[in-house]
C-alpha cells in the first residue's frame, strides 16, 4: 500500500513570497500596459489586439521578401520560415538597426526549402492602402525597412 502523503501547511514566509511575486507581476502588467511595447511580452499592452482599424483612413502590411540565386522575388508567409508576421512587425526596429538579422530568415527558409535555389538577399517591406468604407481606393505608399544581401552579391 503507498504511504499516505502528508500536506504541511504554508509558512509565514511562503505566502509572503507568493504575495510579493503575485503583486509584482500585476504591477508589471500594469506598467507596461501603459507604458510598453510589444517586445515586453508576456508583459505586453498587445498593440495589435487593443485597437480597430479605421473604416476611412489608411493600414498597412508588412512583408518579408526573398531574392534567390536565380534572381527570383519570393513572397514568403509564416509557414515558409516559422518566423510570425507579428513577430516581424514586433522587431522592426531591431530590423532597421541590423538589417543582417534578415540572415536567419533566409536560413530558415532555405532549411525549409532544401531543393530551391540559394538566397541570396532579403528585405522586409512595409505597404501601407488607403480605405474608404473598409475598401481600398488604389493609394498605396510602399517603404524598404532593412535589406540584407549575402556577401559577394547585390
Amino acid at each position: 500500500m503507498p504511504a499516505e502523503r502528508t500536506e504541511r501547511p504554508l509558512s509565514r514566509t511562503g505566502k509572503v513570497v507568493r504575495v510579493a511575486a503575485a503583486a509584482a507581476m500585476v504591477l508589471a502588467l500594469m506598467a507596461t500596459s501603459v507604458w510598453g511595447e510589444d517586445d515586453f511580452f508576456p508583459f505586453a499592452p498587445f498593440k495589435m489586439y487593443s485597437r480597430a482599424t479605421d473604416p476611412d483612413g489608411w493600414v498597412k502590411s508588412t512583408n518579408v521578401f526573398l531574392t534567390d540565386a536565380e534572381g527570383e522575388r519570393i513572397a514568403i508567409d509564416d509557414d515558409d520560415t516559422g518566423f510570425r508576421r507579428a513577430e516581424l512587425e514586433g522587431q522592426l526596429t531591431r530590423f532597421r538597426e541590423d538589417p543582417d538579422l534578415l540572415a536567419h530568415i533566409a536560413a530558415a527558409y532555405e532549411a525549409a526549402h532544401p531543393g530551391d535555389p540559394e538566397i541570396v538577399g532579403a528585405e522586409i517591406v512595409t505597404r501601407r492602402y488607403e480605405l474608404v468604407d473598409g475598401e481600398r481606393t488604389g493609394e498605396e505608399t510602399e517603404e524598404i525597412v532593412a535589406v540584407w544581401t549575402e556577401e559577394g552579391t547585390a
